[in-house]
């Protein structure tokens, strides 16, 4: 077990938190992996990293208010201050980027991109296969990284490809409507050899 600090919180949407915890040393760990933070009332709560940066890892973590089924540790984490401590637990997780040359493709909802975002960041910088995201949210409000999505297609831009969706409201730009089947021709299905999937149950 270890402590960390809470250095910057970002706001990316409403709902949606960006956290920096600062680290006690260096860590290393699998991309897709995840921490568990040990929270008084309850044994621990587990939340995938988005990346790791020096001994600072990165967190995006969604604050379910108490009304819609939250049951207070993703509004402990939301709506703590900056050098806040908390104690948690890992990396761990079989959720991991395979080491394979095949093309990729990663379907994600919410804050399910961030184990996938991981994977992504880790896995372009040593391939040539295509890495294909599919980034989707019911509505336009609850879009994020829209700009890191563009950086990395202008970093990779032989490699990485991204699809990016919304469900409920009317769509602009290049985001489209429609859910993710609406993409998942049997066309773009025959171009993956591997598939990452995270998303709520529902």
């Amino acid at each position: 077990m270890i402590t960390v600090t809470l250095e910057k919180k970002v706001a990316l949407t409403h709902d949606v938190f960006e956290l920096h915890y600062k680290l006690p040393d260096t860590i290393s760990m699998q991309a897709g992996q995840f921490f568990t933070f040990i929270l008084p009332w309850i044994w621990g709560r587990a939340y995938s990293a988005l990346e790791i940066r020096d001994d600072i890892v990165v967190l995006i973590i969604k604050r379910w208010w108490e009304s819609d089924g939250g049951r207070g540790w993703s509004i402990a984490l939301c709506d703590a201050q900056v050098w806040d401590e908390f104690k948690l637990v890992g990396p761990a997780g079989h959720f991991v980027l395979q080491n394979t040359t095949v093309n990729k493709l990663f379907l994600g909802t919410g804050t399910g991109l961030v184990p996938l975002y991981n994977m992504i960041l880790e896995g372009l910088k040593n391939t040539s296969q295509k890495y294909q995201l599919v980034f989707w949210v019911r509505n336009m409000q609850d879009m994020f990284y829209l700009d890191e999505f563009a950086k990395l297609k202008e970093k990779y831009p032989d490699t990485f490809y991204y699809h990016l969706m919304v469900s409920r409201s009317e769509a602009s730009g290049m985001i489209k409507k429609g859910y993710v089947t609406d993409f998942l021709s049997d066309k773009v299905v025959d171009e993956y050899d591997e598939y990452y999937i995270c998303w709520a149950p529902a």
